[in-house]
């Protein structure tokens, strides 16, 4: 018996062990990893959006929720975390992520500079400097720090091109923020070309952003966007403008803003720019030059009012005109007809009414909470699941019919509509800031 006791011993002890390694592996098995940057973080429904590189050029979108129990790594929470940033999030599927990392991009010692030292570069109190854009060459045109010239470190020889020929003189680079490689890239290829007075501004255009502060947007490259998708105001006087003016351009004065601003504070409303509800709606603003009192005091109006991609005219009406850019005459629209461009996966506004008249093969899906619904209604007829809770209640919704997804504001929308295709649904969503009333009736 003593022999037999010892032989069941190991194997008493081996079968918990088996069973812990299995549970081990199959929870390996399941966990997942994704790297990509941030487009959209819901508090409201506890979820973040990333951009993730595909195969060849393409991105795909991920979506996965994060919870009380979520740890963060090289930031203190999901406050502290905007788009663009790059972030690495670890998770189960179907389940909260565990951990959210922020990946940061260092610069070397004694490289880097605040927002007040380089502003104190920009005000020539540090002598003479050059401010190189070190991001892709596109988003340098549509908006940049002031002064600034694009030095794309994607491409050194474009870089380093652009340097002058003083070794000595003060450079300055920036880039898409701290989780942006760029700035720290750009220095390495100046500091290699002999360059000896090198800084980096980590905290680029977001941080230049996050100050209100101005950016400005190349001329040819707003010339190529007159359109319907993009906001083009004209701040001077209506008379002056009306004898030569921009084309697609709307007057508005900038005593208008500041009067809309103490109409918004006196009657206590949501400050918003007649015709364009969207805060992301890319806005242009200009006067005779970039740095005219009245551009200026426009831009800080938009900026308090919560619009996030406001610019302003590099060189204004006058440098447009100097480059052979074309200008019209006559009496200036009035009033704003902004058409926020479809983004891909998104319903024409159009299709979602014609839908609305026949809905026998679709599911209106609304993705809000349950307070939104109570306080501001829902659309007639819509099934209601909040985006926090969609991964758990997928098997109510049908995969023999369209599903057409919407909320406030579309960010919502979008996420759920990511899930959605992700498990196999047809989807499309909503990419309008939305009303409700009291009948069932939506409007946009």
């Amino acid at each position: 018996m003593k022999q037999h006791k010892e032989k069941l011993k190991p194997v008493t002890i081996l079968v918990p062990l088996v069973i812990a390694a299995s549970f081990m592996v199959q929870s390996y098995a399941f966990a997942d990893t994704v790297k990509g940057r941030i487009k959209y973080i819901s508090n409201k429904a506890n979820t973040i959006q990333l951009e993730v590189k595909g195969k060849g050029k393409g991105k795909q979108k991920v979506v996965v929720r994060f919870d009380k129990n979520t740890t963060f790594k090289n930031t203190e929470s999901i406050k502290t975390l905007s788009p663009p940033d790059l972030v690495k999030i670890d998770y189960e599927p179907g389940k909260p992520a565990t951990l959210i990392s922020k990946i940061v991009f260092g610069l070397p010692k004694g490289v880097e500079i605040d927002i007040k030292g380089l502003l104190e570069i920009l005000q020539n109190k540090k002598g003479p400097y050059m401010l190189g854009d070190a991001r892709p060459a596109k988003k340098y045109l549509k908006g940049h720090i002031p002064s600034s010239v694009a030095t794309p470190a994607a491409d050194p020889k474009k870089l380093l091109a652009k340097l002058p020929e003083d070794k000595n003189k003060l450079l300055v680079f920036y880039c898409g923020g701290p989780t942006c490689p760029f700035t720290a890239k750009a220095i390495k290829l100046a500091n290699e070309a002999g360059y000896t007075n090198v800084k980096g501004f980590q905290k680029g255009i977001p941080g230049w952003k996050k100050e209100k502060l101005p950016t400005h947007t190349n001329r040819k490259w707003l010339s190529k966007h007159l359109d319907k998708h993009h906001v083009v105001i004209d701040v001077r006087d209506p008379a002056v403008a009306a004898k030569e003016h921009l084309a697609s351009a709307v007057t508005m004065p900038t005593a208008q803003f500041t009067a809309m601003t103490k109409k918004f504070i006196k009657d206590q409303t949501v400050a918003q720019l007649p015709g364009v509800t969207d805060q992301r709606a890319p806005i242009f603003l200009y006067s005779d030059t970039h740095a005219s009192r009245d551009v200026l005091l426009a831009f800080k109006e938009l900026r308090k009012w919560g619009y996030k991609n406001v610019n302003i005219l590099e060189g204004g009406l006058k440098a447009w005109k100097a480059d052979g850019l074309p200008t019209v005459s006559g009496q200036l629209a009035s009033e704003i007809h902004f058409v926020k461009k479809l983004a891909k996966g998104a319903i024409a506004p159009a299709d979602f009414r014609k839908l609305e008249q026949s809905p026998d093969n679709i599911v209106f899906l609304d993705v809000r909470t349950e307070a939104d619904v109570v306080d501001k209604g829902a659309l007639k007829g819509s099934t209601h699941i909040p985006l926090d809770s969609l991964e758990g209640r997928l098997s109510e919704l049908p995969k023999n019919k369209e599903i057409i997804v919407y909320c406030e504001n579309d960010i919502r929308a979008e996420m759920a509509t990511g899930t959605l295709k992700s498990n196999g649904f047809k989807s499309r969503f909503l990419n309008e800031t939305t009303e409700f009333s009291a009948d069932g009736q939506i409007s946009f």
